[in-house]
């Protein structure tokens, strides 16, 4: 009896060294197996970091944008958003046209002004399908609305114009008039910058719907596709493109701007 307990702190000790020399071993990290995957430091699912920021690039139906975006988490599985995004809107009947002599730009016949929408929006994020590990997919729903304010600038164009006298022509640019200008005498584009200082303003309104899929593998960096719909809407007919008959009471230009969007979207969470 008098050896049963030295034999029994003995056994003690022998299982508590062999536990220490595992743990340094691992480098003295903590494991948590969950199935057959061992979650460490550099591969936690469920950590609730309360803060996103990211950048956005996006192909649109009408165009091209780029959105800066700052999130707060609102719960576990919501997240309240705002965004701040600058896009291109093209005209449906948009269509690109060239002069047949070599030096030309081509332009888009018709078009008046090209309109740049700045939108600043609120809405929520939602969690619908939440990663089970690091290289999973999570699935979320995103709905917004704000205010866009529309810019408008007028269109130059090189304009082919003969010099009296003689069977030869000068190149001026000029703000497009469908009443002087063709395609007979249009020659190309003129410098993207010409107009600028004549730009006018639209005020608005904006609202969009989508899928966000994070894809990326490192719990404090996002990497995320978004898909959805998107409309822009404005209290009057928003002048791109000239109205070439004004005898037919028809006016070629909208009040509301709907398409589809694809975005990626690099970011961090903290």
């Amino acid at each position: 009896m008098k050896f049963l307990l030295p034999c029994i702190l003995f056994g003690v000790l022998l299982v508590f060294s062999s536990t220490v020399s595992k743990a340094q071993e691992n480098g003295g990290k903590e494991e948590e197996i969950i199935g057959k995957t061992p979650l460490v430091e550099t591969n936690v699912v469920g950590i609730l970091y309360p803060y996103v920021m990211s950048v956005g690039f996006a192909s649109h139906s009408n165009g091209f944008s780029i959105n800066y975006r700052k999130g707060k988490n609102t719960t576990g599985y919501t997240k309240r958003i705002f965004e701040i995004e600058a896009a291109t809107i093209k005209h449906a009947k948009e269509f690109k046209v060239f002069n047949p002599t070599r030096e030309s730009k081509g332009y888009i016949f018709g078009k008046s002004n090209a309109l740049l929408a700045l939108r600043a929006s609120i809405g929520e994020q939602r969690v619908i399908a939440s990663k089970t590990d690091m290289g999973g997919i999570e699935i979320r729903v995103i709905y917004m609305a704000g205010l866009s304010l529309g810019i408008l600038k007028p269109v130059y164009l090189k304009i082919l114009e003969e010099v009296p006298n003689t069977s030869k022509f000068d190149i001026v640019t000029e703000k497009y008039d469908p009443d002087k200008h063709s395609t007979y005498n249009i020659y190309g584009k003129a410098p993207v910058l010409r107009g600028v200082d004549e730009l006018a303003l639209i005020p608005g309104g904006f609202a969009k719907f989508g899928m966000s899929f994070d894809y990326g593998n490192e719990p404090t960096k996002l990497r995320t596709l978004e898909v959805g719909m998107m409309l822009d809407a404005f209290p009057k007919k928003v002048p791109i493109m000239a109205d070439i008959d004004p005898t037919d009471d028809f006016n070629p230009n909208n009040m509301f701007f709907f398409g589809f969007y694809v975005s990626l979207n690099y970011g961090k969470r903290w």
